[in-house]
């Protein structure tokens, strides 16, 4: 009878699920069945299993051990999972609900409502953040109470909104990692397992909130054509299936990158830089895009140092990325020994090595020769083309010298 009851339970609560998810459309029907029909049921069995079952269980709520002890009777076990299913499909009725009311698209939606689904408050969270990224990423909703930083900040949302959207989602989804990396003790070679979830949360959003300042430099017809649209989705897409993979490997324990020990993964980790390639060409699209004769007036400096700093990021960081994804499957030349160290945060070893100093520094030029032809431009600086072509030919010159010499198996700085 309890077994009879949990799998006609299971499918109730699953018919919700697929109402919400593939009939939008019906969204009044949905509503109804998902937040108010099936929970009901499930709290009617809920509530007889309880007046049955509650009486003759042992333990309680005053610690987990007494937690432990009272679901050790199936009936009440069961009645927990109900009450689960229940709530969750409550949670995630809501979640359509207002994400229809705010305008969110249905696409978006649906990973949300199998979070929700899967992993209850999780779905929920994704949710609030993103709808904090959409208030902080718009003009509305940047209150800061000081004008000129307000002004500045919703000028910039405009540009972009949905790549600003994207990025402070990546920005605020550092949050929950920031907690799992405080609470898992799990390392893989030495490292924390989080570390490399939080570092290309990082990455990626930098990545997306520097093409949203270089943008402009693009016609306007450009960006609303199709060079803009191979940008923004060229990034968006892989990004987004880039940072779900590495945090899924993370929560298992597993490696994501140079991962090739099933066919599967071997199929995921290529999957994995093919997105890597196609978030680095969006850098060479928007460089192309600024280069154009029709793109919009801008001080000659920063004109050039933007070019530059695009094409170098894509040349180094591919270069980088096959170096260390083809036949290597490591970013490390020679065997770091078991106690060896590395620069903190980064990683990078300091005894072997170690081919992501080069990448890192050549996938930042996008960063670093902008800001620095931004800076001449600003100064107003006599030669400053001249100038930024030295500091970009030192700064390349700095990349390719780590690049070699960790390809000759020495450390970027040996203690």
């Amino acid at each position: 009878m309890l077994d009879a009851l949990f799998g006609i339970g299971n499918l109730v609560a699953i018919t919700g699920w697929i109402v919400l998810i593939l009939i939008p459309a019906w969204r009044n029907l949905a509503q109804i069945i998902a937040e108010t029909l099936i929970p009901v049921l499930l709290a009617l069995a809920y509530t007889a299993l309880i007046g049955v079952w509650w009486s003759r269980g042992e333990g309680g709520f005053g610690s987990l051990d007494d937690v432990a002890l009272l679901f050790q009777s199936r009936p009440l076990l069961l009645a927990g999972w109900l009450h689960y299913l229940a709530f969750d499909l409550l949670v995630g009725a809501w979640v359509a609900r207002t994400a229809r009311a705010e305008g969110i698209a249905h696409p978006i939606v649906i990973p949300l409502l199998l979070l929700t689904f899967l992993f209850g408050p999780v779905g929920y969270l994704g949710l609030q953040i993103i709808r904090l990224s959409r208030r902080w990423g718009s003009a509305a909703g940047a209150n800061t109470g000081l004008s000129g930083l307000r002004d500045r900040w919703a000028e910039f949302c405009s540009r972009e909104p949905i790549l600003v959207w994207f990025s402070l989602i990546l920005l605020l989804s550092m949050i929950p990692t920031a907690i799992a990396y405080g609470l898992d003790d799990r390392t893989l070679n030495g490292v924390n397992i989080w570390m490399k979830p939080l570092k290309f949360q990082l990455s990626l959003a930098v990545f997306g909130l520097t093409l949203v300042w270089l943008m402009p430099l693009a016609s306007q017809a450009f960006r609303r054509g199709w060079g803009g649209r191979l940008i923004v989705w060229g990034f968006i897409v892989p990004a987004a299936y880039e940072i779900g993979y590495i945090v899924w490997r993370a929560s298992r324990g597993e490696a994501s990158h140079f991962n090739i020990e099933t066919p599967l993964a071997s199929m995921l980790y290529s999957l994995m830089g093919v997105g890597a390639i196609t978030i680095a060409a969006t850098s060479l699209v928007l460089a192309y895009g600024i280069l154009r004769n029709n793109s919009r007036p801008a001080p000659s400096a920063f004109r050039l140092a933007a070019i530059i700093g695009l094409v170098l990021s894509f040349v180094f960081a591919t270069v980088n990325g096959m170096s260390m994804g083809g036949a290597r499957l490591g970013h490390f030349v020679g065997q770091p020994p078991m106690d060896g160290s590395f620069v903190p945060i980064f990683g990078w070893s300091l005894a072997v090595g170690d081919l992501r100093v080069a990448h890192f520094l050549g996938l930042h030029a996008q960063q670093v020769i902008p800001f620095a032809g931004a800076v001449l431009a600003g100064m107003n600086v006599a030669r400053g083309r001249l100038v930024l072509i030295a500091f970009s030919v030192a700064y390349a010159a700095l990349t390719l010298f780590t690049f070699v010499q960790a390809l000759q198996g020495r450390p970027f700085v040996s203690l």
